[in-house]
């Protein structure tokens, strides 16, 4: 009896589904074992992972696992369920979990949606200038099995890291693996004080001298954000300039929450810094945040200039409502407060940020389901003031549906919509869906990356 190739090819494909393995749908034996295959294994935490899964049997449930230790002192992981196609392959990057800690298609679904494991032993924090490891694990019913490490990284080799305490200023620098003069970038952390070293180190690597300084809740500095002075970042930017020489004079500053609105200020009221990126910031000023130092007797505000506090949204505020905020809710939803607060259009006038006087571009980053405070109405109060005055230097405002409060470089897990605030023990709620924070990451980053170029460009 005579057979078509067609009807050969369906038999051959039937018999290999039922063997379970050993051939591929054209009928050919399938080349190898099952194995993960992954571009550029050691690669920066920012770059995505392209992954495929091959010498699996055709058309089959597959299960991949990523475990990483280390994330903030402890294991993370997420699974995902895939289906292999008739050559017993799938490209993670366009194909659909339909199972999982996360559903739908998402090239780093894997990474965004691990979810902290709290009944596991932690392991070491997360490497700032060497390589932690990604396991992923692929298996399917059958039995077909594989498993490959990856590392990931912050910063590249040949990254170095300086602590700083030196003329009263207290950081951490992160300096390129590269010859100098580089780029410079200041990097300043929110509400929780202390220094944002993550951002800092990964911005080394992408070429900028990288100062993750501290203005609170560090060795030398107060214990609350109260009476801050300007002067101190103006001594930080001497301090920097000295010391790195920057690539044509270029200083820039980022911040997030509380630190986005101190980039704002400190972009409109130091004429050295040539550019802005602020996170979820605000365009007004807000008030002081923890202890003051003993023996400060002064007025509380946040910021002071010239030995003066600088007037803030919630000074002799007419209109706000602290009982828009259920205290007794976990975690604490704050949002509300805040927009009470700007009903009050004499105290946002008095209190806004004179951004407009900004020597260089404004970035503006936010999330329209930010839970910790209104950051979107609060960067469009800067991004108005930019229009407003027609701000020479080019200016934008990056805005992300249900995006929360946690928004910064991607590829890291986005699953925690809530923490313990270091100051006050409090739980807060960052607001969002993790896939939309994580896809504001996503999109975010190369266009922050593409800013500081930009910027830089301009200087030349």
């Amino acid at each position: 009896m005579r057979v078509t190739r067609r009807a050969f090819l369906a038999r051959a494909t039937l018999a290999c589904a039922a063997a379970g393995a050993g051939c591929s749908a054209a009928g050919h034996p399938r080349p190898g074992p099952p194995e993960i295959v992954v571009e550029r294994p050691d690669d920066l935490v920012d770059s995505p992972w392209s992954i495929w899964l091959r010498g699996f049997p055709p058309a089959s449930r597959v299960e991949v696992t990523a475990t990483v230790a280390g994330w903030g002192r402890a294991p993370w992981r997420s699974w995902a369920a895939f289906e292999t196609d008739s050559a017993g392959e799938a490209a993670l990057a366009k194909a659909t979990a339909f199972a999982g800690s996360y559903r739908g298609v998402s090239p780093m679904g894997l990474f965004w949606s691990m979810e902290r494991q709290e009944d596991e032993t932690a392991g070491p924090a997360m490497a700032l200038t060497g390589a932690f490891p990604v396991t992923l694990t692929a298996g399917s019913r059958g039995g077909a099995r594989a498993e490959i490490t990856l590392d990931r990284r912050l910063a590249s080799a040949g990254v170095t890291r300086r602590d700083v305490q030196a003329d009263g200023v207290v950081g951490t620098l992160f300096t390129p693996a590269s010859p100098g003069p580089h780029p410079a970038v200041i990097v300043l952390a929110g509400s929780g004080g202390g220094a944002w070293l993550s951002p800092a180190a990964l911005l080394a690597s992408r070429g900028y001298a990288a100062l993750a300084l501290g203005y609170f809740r560090m060795p030398g500095l107060p214990h609350g954000l109260v009476n801050i002075p300007i002067e101190y970042f103006e001594a930080a930017i001497t301090w920097l300039r000295e010391t790195v020489r920057p690539r044509e004079d270029f200083i820039a500053v980022i911040g997030v929450s509380r630190g986005g609105e101190l980039a704002l200020l400190l972009a409109a009221s130091i004429p050295e810094i040539n550019a802005v990126v602020a996170y979820v910031p605000s365009g007004v000023l807000f008030g002081p945040f923890g202890p003051s130092e003993p023996g400060d007797n002064r007025p509380r505000a946040a910021w002071t200039h010239r030995g003066r506090p600088l007037p803030h949204l919630g000074e002799n505020n007419r209109t706000v409502d602290w009982s828009a905020v259920d205290q007794k809710r976990t975690p604490i939803v704050e949002r509300s407060v805040y927009l009470t607060m700007l009903r009050d259009r004499d105290a946002v006038e008095r209190s806004s940020i004179p951004i407009e006087r900004t020597r260089g571009p404004v970035l503006l980053i936010s999330g329209k389901d930010d839970d910790q405070w209104p950051s979107f109405d609060l960067a469009q109060i800067a991004y108005r003031r930019l229009q407003g005055h027609r701000h020479p230097y080019p200016f934008a405002h990056l805005s992300y549906e249900g995006a929360g409060h946690g928004i910064t470089f991607p590829y890291t897990p986005t699953t925690s919509t809530s923490y313990v605030h270091p100051v006050n023990g409090r739980t807060y709620s960052l607001g969002g869906h993790p896939a939309m924070t994580a896809g504001a990451n996503a999109d975010s980053w190369p266009k922050v990356l593409a800013f500081l170029e930009d910027a830089r460009r301009q200087r030349r």
